[in-house]
């Protein structure tokens, strides 16, 4: 029961299950509100939504062992990608050629 919340003798959703919730809630009003602005590069969406990610799981911690083992294998590979956005934004700065 340390994972499952009880709400006036109602269930309620697991840890878990809010944040899945609240993932795709995010990516969908993120999706929405930059389909508005335009531009050409997918950096932007993919910063955004890794941002996201991050944010949104510390606010839905703790989960239990076996799913917080895999959400930080996706948090280590999310964070190389952002890592890289970030080097090719830095060296597009500085050299004045476009990478991405």
């Amino acid at each position: 029961m340390r994972y499952r919340a009880e709400i006036d003798g109602a269930s309620a959703l697991k840890v878990l299950e809010r944040y899945i919730i609240s993932l795709t809630a995010a990516y969908a009003f993120t999706t929405f509100a930059l389909s508005f602005y335009t531009t050409s590069g997918l950096d932007l969406y993919v910063s955004l939504f890794i941002v996201e990610y991050f944010i949104l799981t510390l606010l839905h911690s703790p989960f239990n062992p076996k799913a917080q083992k895999a959400i930080n294998i996706v948090g280590y590979g999310l964070f190389g990608v952002f890592v890289v956005i970030v080097a090719l934004k830095v060296l597009e700065i500085l050299v004045g050629a476009s990478f991405l």
